[in-house]
């Protein structure tokens, strides 16, 4: 058997049920490892999604991980990379079916997760956009914070937050809602900043590397109220734009 045999079967053993391998003697190492495994993963996906777990139960969320990890084993050295998938996971895992909000939530809390771990950003200066000309501040691209995302979900997630921590009993009109959310790290811990249609619209521009004139039509398009003026100096103050480039 050569070392890749050896080692692709080793995984199988680790990710299956068998317990017998006549290479690896006694066989009670194999739970060990395997027990090393499962308990590692799943503590790595207990902090990642503890909305998750909150709302599904402990020990259905153990279940739930154990057939995650099966799925998905781990590819990375580094732990901080489990658990990318089980938004994707949830959305095909039948048990759950009937909890229609369940990947958004992971998909949020992984997110949150990720954005922990992105880099800092110093503020933008914004006297340097006053040396720019007309027709440059048309075609400059904003550069949002790099530790932050603009998202929109189909489900109220600040609510779904609110029910896990007790502060509410109950949410209503479940499938219906939906909710623009900044999610950023400025400093040490990741916040949460609600958004409106409009300022969702621009910010999602800024992310997807439009210049300043596309993003603004967008927006206007939508709402042609909205005030550029006003947001733009804000979100510069509070780092949530930090840099730009002009074409």
């Amino acid at each position: 058997m050569t070392l890749q045999n050896l080692q692709v079967e080793f995984v199988e053993l680790l990710l299956g049920d068998e317990d017998n391998a006549e290479w690896l003697q006694p066989s009670s190492n194999l739970f060990i490892y395997r027990n090393n495994i499962f308990n590692t993963l799943l503590h790595t996906l207990r902090e990642c999604y503890p909305l998750v777990e909150k709302l599904v139960g402990e020990g259905f969320f153990r279940t739930a991980a154990r057939n995650y990890i099966v799925t998905y084993p781990s590819l990375s050295s580094n732990l901080h990379d489990y658990g990318q998938y089980f938004s994707d996971f949830l959305t095909e895992y039948p048990p759950v079916k009937t909890l229609v909000y369940l990947p958004e939530v992971a998909k949020f809390e992984w997110l949150c997760h990720s954005l922990t771990f992105a880099p800092n950003h110093a503020p933008l200066d914004i006297q340097l956009l006053s040396n720019l000309t007309p027709e440059q501040q048309q075609n400059l691209r904003f550069t949002l914070h790099p530790a932050s995302y603009v998202a929109q979900f189909h489900y109220p997630i600040l609510d779904i937050i609110e029910l896990c921590q007790g502060n509410i009993e109950e949410i209503t009109n479940l499938p219906e809602a939906k909710a623009y959310l900044l999610i950023i790290r400025r400093q040490l811990d990741v916040s949460i900043a609600p958004l409106n249609l409009a300022e969702f619209l621009f910010l999602s521009a800024l992310q997807e590397n439009k210049t300043l004139s596309q993003a603004l039509e967008i927006t206007m398009q939508t709402d042609p109220s909205f005030q550029l003026d006003e947001k733009l100096p804000e979100w510069i103050k509070n780092k949530t734009i930090v840099g730009f480039e002009c074409q």
